[in-house]
């Protein structure tokens, strides 16, 4: 007769945090749904819905100041409102169109933690590459001056100035890089590929900033789609989206603080200073204090010993 041995006891198990589906349960979540041609509805669907906005925008503004619509080309408050629409219809559009495939969390957008020490060395390291590159590239091509200050009516007074570095140097950063980025970049890159997508969104980046079919402003929008591509690599290799945002920002700084110079505002490169410095602590603090609840345990590009990053990177 078989003698019954002592009774088998489990081996103790870490509980999953709360709310955690089975494994094995998990289908594509969050940005993982996200299909390539996403990043068309975000592209043409901003552009096309702003574009009617600011129209609209226009009209009550010309109706307003008894002027005709076309002479709105040369008033820099109605620029800096209409780019400023702009910008906001990039999150908004980004928002709508990641929420089409159901619910989604700001982390979709690669609003993540990642390795401190790493994160900032790849993006001093980008930062470097592409000063390097532009002071070559410089070099080679005669670059036209840049007019945009102008237009946004910076050369106005501390008032303008202060409009069109806040529009500058602190918007478009965050605005840009959720939508290029958190967004277009992050549904191409599902569909076709990390650099084809990074050469895809840094085209379609760069094709905003082209506003007349001369050469010159081509030679311009090079420099800006290598940009373009900086920006989505290092999201990439990073795993959080608040490098490039932090990149961006820096490289508008420098742009912002290179014009007050030349015009000889120390109001200018004070007020570029502070906000540049705001932006970097923002970018800190919203990478310190981002949830790190684990949702779907994975490595990546940025696998490893530091743990695993939220839907900033495909499988």
């Amino acid at each position: 007769m078989p003698v019954a041995g002592p009774p088998v006891v489990p081996p103790p198990t870490t509980p999953l945090p709360p709310g955690t589906p089975p494994p094995g349960s998990l289908g594509p979540t969050g940005a993982e749904r996200w299909r390539w041609y996403y990043a068309a509805y975000a592209f043409f669907g901003s552009l096309i819905v702003s574009q009617v906005v600011v129209l609209v925008i226009g009209g009550i503004w010309a109706a307003v100041g008894d002027k005709d619509l076309t002479q709105l080309q040369d008033s820099s408050g109605f620029i800096v409102a209409a780019s400023a629409v702009n910008e906001l219809f990039f999150i908004a559009t980004a928002v709508f169109v990641a929420r089409m495939s159901g619910s989604f969390h700001w982390r979709d957008f690669g609003l993540v933690r990642s390795p401190l020490r790493r994160t900032v060395v790849l993006t001093v390291a980008m930062l470097i590459s592409y000063f390097a590159f532009l002071a070559i590239y410089s070099q080679l091509v005669q670059l036209a001056p840049d007019d945009a200050p102008e237009k946004l009516g910076a050369n106005a007074g501390n008032l303008q100035m202060l409009f069109f570095a806040l529009l500058v140097a602190v918007l478009a950063p965050i605005a840009e890089e959720v939508f290029f980025r958190g967004m277009i970049f992050r549904a191409l890159w599902n569909g076709i590929g990390l650099w084809p997508a990074a050469i895809v969104s840094a085209l379609l980046f760069g094709s905003l900033h082209f506003d007349a079919l001369t050469s010159e402003r081509l030679l311009q929008v090079i420099p800006i789609a290598v940009l373009g591509i900086s920006f989505a690599l290092l999201y990439a290799w990073s795993g959080t989206l608040y490098a490039a945002i932090a990149l961006h920002a820096t490289n508008n700084a420098v742009a912002v603080a290179a014009f007050a110079e030349k015009n000889n505002s120390d109001f200018g490169l004070a007020l570029v200073a502070v906000l540049w410095v705001l932006m970097m602590l923002g970018c800190g603090l919203g990478h310190r204090l981002t949830d790190k609840r684990i949702e779907r345990p994975r490595g990546g590009l940025t696998g490893g010993g530091d743990g695993p990053v939220e839907y900033a990177v495909p499988r």
